[in-house]
């Protein structure tokens, strides 16, 4: 299992999602990113409601458009 991890394999994995990350502009861990960036083990019922359209957020700004 060490062996894995340290193979070429796992650092060109490792750098292709660190360059993924940058991408989205993240910073830590965890984070979770569906158009919208939550950071943090504190926000992933945000992140998760933000997922399913359920944020208070788009609700208000789907309130606001009727």
């Amino acid at each position: 299992m060490i062996a894995k991890a340290d193979g070429a394999r796992a650092h060109e994995r490792l750098k292709a999602e660190t360059d993924a990350a940058c991408s989205y502009d993240i910073f830590g861990s965890p984070a979770f990113v569906d158009g919208e960036t939550f950071w943090g083990d504190d926000r992933l019922e945000e992140g998760l409601a933000w997922a399913a359209g359920r944020h208070e957020l788009q609700t208000l700004n789907h309130d606001e458009k009727d």
